[in-house]
């Protein structure tokens, strides 16, 4: 018999019972502290993916009130909306109405108006607005993130964490 069909006859291709059951075991292990993880993860992205369109949709929307030179609003609207809650209206730049509905468990709250108007100089007047945009992460933590449009109508974001 030749050295290669010796071997072949002393070292059968493939695993082992017991080799399988271990990757198995440390799949589960991974599965079971990294699911929680990743949940939160998702939630997180969430709503910072809220406040990021919404960022984006404010400023869009100054570019499209300097650029024809009309007023510009969108129109918020918080948990407590009695018939549309947690979504904003705006017209776009074709002149079409928008509304975004935000993903379930994000929620939008004003701490001023319930409607931003940019004027035609890009500003929103003497005030700056804020809009926050919040969800539970999990039991002992939330996301919070706060959309400020300043008199100027510059839109900037923070982030900040809360206990719920």
């Amino acid at each position: 018999m030749t050295p290669m069909k010796r071997r072949a006859r002393e070292c059968p291709p493939g695993y082992s019972l017991s080799e399988l059951l271990v990757v198995i075991a440390l799949i589960g292990i991974f599965v079971l502290f990294g699911g929680p993880a990743m949940a939160d993860a998702y939630r997180a992205y969430k709503v910072r993916s809220t406040a990021d369109i919404l960022a984006t949709d404010l400023r869009a929307l100054r570019y499209v009130a300097v650029t024809i030179r009309a007023p510009r609003t969108m129109t918020l609207n918080t948990l407590g909306h009695p018939s549309a809650p947690n979504q904003y209206t705006f017209v776009n730049s074709k002149g079409e109405s928008v509304t975004r509905r935000v993903e379930s468990g994000v929620n939008i709250e004003t701490a001023s108006a319930t409607s931003i108007t940019f004027a035609i100089t890009g500003g929103t007047g003497s005030s700056s607005q804020t809009v926050l945009v919040s969800m539970n992460i999990n039991g002992v933590r939330g996301d919070r993130y706060t959309v400020a449009v300043s008199p100027t109508g510059t839109v900037t974001t923070s982030f900040a964490y809360y206990t719920p």
